[in-house]
């Protein structure tokens, strides 16, 4: 499906279906300030029905019926695995791939929905990896219908793991190393980037609650999440053999993320900076639940 076309608004936005609600970021595209933020909002809903018609509520009250969307799919409505690159054409890639992972989802492959994206090389591994994402059918259908039935034109699915490439932060690293760390409640995600290409995802349950419990007397907290870095940045200088990466860019900047910036920096030789959203004083920042919804509305956007 194309991403734009001459009959397409200015703009695209990201949807991402969360537990408590929809978060929604809306973006410029076009070549005057593409990746300007417009609007983002996280909008309370309990359960798919309230979410659909929370969603549908928000583009009429903003008159966006058929703005270009990029939908997330919700990470336990989907499975992604890593897999030997089969020895096969480009047009018979997802059949191949297909049969690799029938064995590893719990359901009838048949039913599944199923893509790929490749693997950076190893200088360790010379067997190539590809990457896989399956979701059931049906899952996917209730993804589309959403969509349809809140009048945004989709023009894509995506995944939390990949759209956070789009980033300005990861765009602007080009030929260089970069660690981005996101942060929600209760957990986070660490991403390694060489030259934007996705080296290491990782999540770990350590969240903005938990370090919001550091005390100067016990930073057990900032020590755990230091040692889950450490290991993921080690594991891709070995195994990837490219050198380290020192430059580190965070999400959310609060109090409870600025206090462990603070004490990472003291303990290590990373370049740290927090996620920043330049734009006009007159125009929104990026609402926190609205990261990988904004990541999302990035795609295909030239920065």
């Amino acid at each position: 499906m194309a991403l734009f076309s001459a009959a397409q608004k200015d703009s695209q936005i990201g949807v991402d279906f969360l537990p408590g609600g929809v978060a929604v970021a809306q973006v410029q595209t076009g070549k005057k300030s593409p990746g300007r933020i417009l609007r983002s909002e996280f909008v309370a809903a309990a359960g798919q029905d309230a979410q659909v018609d929370a969603l549908k509520a928000w583009v009429q009250d903003n008159s966006l019926q058929k703005t270009p969307c990029v939908c997330l799919i919700a990470a336990d409505d989907c499975d992604v695995y890593q897999v030997e690159k089969p020895e096969v054409e480009a047009v018979e890639m997802i059949q191949a791939v297909s049969w690799k992972i029938k064995d590893l989802i719990n359901y009838d492959v048949s039913h599944a929905v199923v893509d790929s994206y490749p693997m950076p090389e190893s200088s360790k591994n010379k067997q190539q990896q590809v990457g896989v994402v399956a979701a059931r059918e049906a899952v996917v259908r209730k993804y589309i219908d959403s969509i349809k039935t809140s009048a945004l034109t989709l023009t894509a699915l995506d995944i939390h793991e990949l759209v956070r490439v789009n980033l300005p932060a990861v765009q602007n690293s080009s030929e260089h190393g970069l660690a981005a760390l996101t942060l929600n409640r209760t957990s986070g995600l660490l991403s390694v980037y060489h030259d934007t290409d996705l080296y290491i995802s990782r999540e770990f349950m350590i969240g903005i609650d938990q370090l919001g419990l550091a005390t100067s007397e016990d930073e057990s907290v900032f020590d755990a999440l230091l040692l889950e870095l450490q290991r993921s940045l080690d594991y891709f200088e070995s195994f990837y053999g490219m050198g380290s990466v020192t430059n580190l860019r965070i999400f959310p900047q609060l109090k409870a993320t600025e206090k462990m910036a603070m004490y990472l920096q003291n303990l290590s030789n990373f370049d740290i900076e927090f996620i920043g959203f330049a734009g006009d004083d007159d125009l929104p920042g990026l609402e926190p639940q609205c990261f990988h919804a904004y990541c999302a509305a990035l795609r295909g956007v030239s920065l």
